[in-house]
């Protein structure tokens, strides 16, 4: 069964699977210092690994694709740019979906990290009959704490645990399918 609701188009955004022709893109946003401290393992070495990383991540969307068994990363791109300024995805985390999302640090501060995660979260809970999202952040990116709950997920707790490849401590945060996100809040 196919996933249906893709691209999904928002006010300044285009929700949309990735495609090769990203790799550039994908490889210069994975070399801001904000991807190197929040999301190391989304650093990519050279073209070569982005491209596999990318071939990965392309194959994983594919029919039967579904967050609850691997990772299923979106695009996120600037309607009126064209620009790709980001990612948002959903991948497995214990017996929940875990949200991600980053935005190239030029583009930050403007609402499109909150504007793709309601789009995403909305699309993403009906799509693949969730009932719940989980969202984790480290514990000092205040920038996503302040993302999340802007993008109507609850704060559930912090605890330390392994997160990109460290023991640390994170911040927890729920959207479940009657979460006020699902209603319009956040847009």
């Amino acid at each position: 069964m196919a996933v249906e609701g893709l691209p999904i188009e928002t006010r300044s955004l285009l929700i949309r699977h990735l495609v090769p022709a990203d790799t550039a893109s994908v490889l210069a946003l994975s070399q801001e210092s904000a991807y190197r401290t929040w999301l190391p393992s989304q650093v990519y070495r050279d073209r070569d690994h982005a491209t596999m990383a990318l071939e990965f991540l392309i194959r994983q969307s594919l029919d039967p694709g579904h967050p609850g068994r691997g990772p299923y990363v979106l695009a996120i791109e600037h309607r009126g740019l064209g620009a790709l300024l980001g990612h948002v995805g959903f991948s497995p985390h214990d017996s929940d979906v875990e949200i991600g999302f980053a935005i190239a640090q030029a583009h930050q501060g403007q609402g499109y990290a909150t504007e793709a995660i309601v789009a995403a979260t909305r699309w993403a809970l009906q799509a693949f009959e969730l009932a719940t999202i989980v969202g984790i952040t480290s514990a000092a990116n205040v920038a996503s704490k302040k993302t999340l709950l802007r993008a109507g997920f609850a704060w559930q707790r912090d605890q330390a645990m392994e997160f990109q490849g460290t023991e640390q401590d994170v911040s927890v945060y729920i959207m479940t399918r009657s979460s006020p996100s699902e209603s319009g809040a956040g847009t």
